[in-house]
């Protein structure tokens, strides 16, 4: 905790932007760690660890997100999910034409991997190469718990089931993880709001350890099937009502944007392989030190004083100003098309028949900005297994394909299924609350959320206006 590596978090908001909205929202990543180690120290404490392990899970939880990103996760987006460049003159229509698509090719997701790894530029592969290469923490972790807890500890961050024993891994990287027990309460009292309250106690006093094949599985006893499903609702909310706000995010889409441009065109926010350096490099250690949110919002001071500030694009400029001004782009009145349901196809067509929907691409002045979020990663067995078959066909019509599943792969894609996902155990069986009668996931568990709004973007009036 007295590293600068780890102190850096207190530089760093959980909520990014949030407390703009509600101005409580004012904890970071800092205290949040130390709400995981605690959690993740309950649930060993009720799994009946051994010291020894425990020691590493509280590290676990303490180190998991040392490698976030200024603004957390609004300026991680663009180095994970390589956004594209969009030309000056045809921002609006750009953009708006990938909204249409994304919306045109909305589909049931194919389900059938679970616990991928994180790698690249995501923050937990961040966060994994500093516990692996930083001397400081590597030597802290070595002393308290030996050398191999190094290894452990990146694996449990990244969630790497493989090479390390899954019941670790879940405890950090699953839908019943220390990090989202935590940050659903802690959002919820900082915020203002009601959505993080459900029964932790019963929550975590039921989790108990089930075997699939020799894999540990970390579970809840059916006893607390009406807690793990008040924990998937309240999460689902308040991503519906403080994450997906109107304001948060378009403010957050600003940042991803200007962020984008930034990385790509290694003006202030370093490239991918730089940031790696400054990770990887002792030499450049103090850069990443200062890589927080104090760090973003200088670069847009910078972005408009420096003297090359006529090359770069209207937009990004004018989306600095909005944001150092603590400013956002309008709301269109009525925009917004907000739809719960359990068919995909449902969403889709209600979002096609949206008056914005049909105007969306010929705007010049005006951007659409698309929200979804589904309440669970589950998936019923029978549907798995239809999937997996479908899946192991097509690999035989196609051995020489990339990533293909054969008979073999069956088992471990099982087992990840039961390790990912809110797992109930009843005498040796094992099964997802989707699958149980008892639960209110056997219903909801398809349950999406999408929401569909549309914001006026006119650099030109905000300079008209000026000069007015």
């Amino acid at each position: 905790m007295n590293t600068l590596l780890f102190k850096r978090l207190q530089s760093i908001k959980q909520l990014s932007i949030v407390n703009w909205v509600f101005p409580g929202s004012e904890h970071t990543r800092y205290i949040h760690s130390l709400g995981v180690m605690y959690i993740a120290d309950k649930m060993a404490l009720q799994l009946k660890l051994p010291v020894e392990q425990r020691k590493v899970v509280r590290l676990a939880g303490l180190l998991h997100d040392i490698g976030h990103y200024p603004l957390s996760h609004v300026c991680e987006y663009p180095y994970k999910e390589s956004l594209q460049d969009f030309p000056d003159s045809s921002y609006c229509k750009s953009i708006n034409k990938k909204v249409k698509n994304d919306i045109d090719e909305l589909k049931e997701r194919s389900g059938h991997v679970y616990m991928k790894k994180s790698n690249g530029c995501h923050h937990e592969q961040i966060g994994a190469d500093i516990v692996c290469h930083n001397e400081e923490i590597r030597n802290i972790i070595i002393n308290e718990c030996g050398e191999n807890a190094v290894e452990t500890i990146a694996d449990m961050i990244i969630g790497n089931v493989e090479r390390t024993n899954p019941l670790l891994v879940q405890i950090l990287h699953s839908e019943l993880d220390a990090d989202g027990i935590d940050y659903l309460m802690r959002d919820a009292m900082f915020s203002g709001t009601s959505f993080g309250a459900f029964e932790l106690e019963q929550l975590i006093g039921c989790m108990c350890i089930g075997n699939y094949k020799e894999k540990e599985i970390l579970c809840i006893s059916p006893k607390g099937i009406a807690a793990a499903d008040q924990y998937l609702i309240n999460k689902f909310f308040s991503y519906s009502q403080v994450v997906f706000n109107k304001h948060i995010s378009v403010t957050e889409w600003m940042a991803e944007q200007i962020v984008n441009w930034m990385q790509r065109n290694n003006a202030y926010f370093p490239r991918s392989s730089q940031l790696k350096k400054w990770v990887m490099n002792p030499e450049t250690e103090d850069r990443y030190i200062d890589f927080t949110d104090n760090y973003f919002w200088a670069s847009l001071q910078n972005l408009l004083a420096n003297p090359l500030a006529d090359t770069e694009p209207s937009f990004i400029k004018y989306f600095c100003r909005q944001l150092l001004h603590h400013s956002e782009l309008r709301f269109e009145d009525n925009s917004e098309v907000r739809i719960v349901s359990t068919d995909i196809q449902v969403i889709k067509q209600e979002l096609q028949k949206s008056n914005y929907y049909e105007r969306l691409e010929g705007w010049e002045d005006r951007i659409g900005i698309l929200n979804v979020r589904p309440i669970s990663k589950q998936v019923r067995q029978k549907d798995f297994d239809k999937m997996l078959q479908t899946k192991i066909e097509e690999g035989n019509r196609h051995p020489n394909e990339l990533d293909i599943v054969t008979e073999e792969d069956s088992f471990m894609l099982q087992a990840r299924r039961l390790m990912e996902c809110i797992c109930v155990k009843e005498g040796d069986e094992l099964h997802l609350l989707c699958d149980d009668k008892r639960s209110m996931m056997q219903s909801m568990y398809n349950l999406k959320l999408a929401i569909f709004r549309t914001y006026q973007c006119r650099p030109e009036h905000e300079c008209a206006g000026k000069r007015r």
